[in-house]
C-alpha cells in the first residue's frame, strides 16, 4: 500500500513526461487511491482560452499497487471512479 504523498509523487512525475508544462488543479480521495486532475500551467497562469487544455482525463494512483491509471473524457469523474470500484470488487471476488 502507497501513501497519499507517493501518490502525489506519481502524479507529479507522470504530467512531468509532457511536452508542456502541467499542474495539477483538481485532487481528491476515493476508497481505491487518488485522483488527479490537471491543466496546463500557460492557462492557468494567463487565462488565454488558447492554452487551455482540451481531452485532458482525468487519472487515479491505486493506493494497493501503486499503478496509474488513465481515465476517458466521455464520463464524469465520479462514473469512472464508480466503474474502478466496481471493477476492483469483480477481480477480488474471482
Amino acid at each position: 500500500m502507497i501513501t497519499y504523498i507517493d501518490a502525489l509523487g506519481l502524479a507529479r512525475d507522470y504530467l512531468e513526461e509532457s511536452e508542456i508544462p502541467l499542474e495539477i488543479v483538481y485532487e481528491g480521495e476515493f476508497s481505491e487511491g487518488w485522483f488527479f486532475c490537471y491543466q496546463s500551467k500557460e492557462y492557468l497562469d494567463t487565462g488565454e482560452s488558447a492554452a487551455k487544455l482540451a481531452g485532458n482525463a482525468p487519472f487515479i494512483v491505486d493506493k494497493w499497487t501503486g499503478v496509474l491509471h488513465e481515465f476517458g473524457t466521455a464520463y464524469s469523474l465520479e462514473s469512472y471512479l464508480e466503474e474502478y470500484i466496481k471493477l476492483k470488487l469483480e477481480r477480488s471476488s474471482e
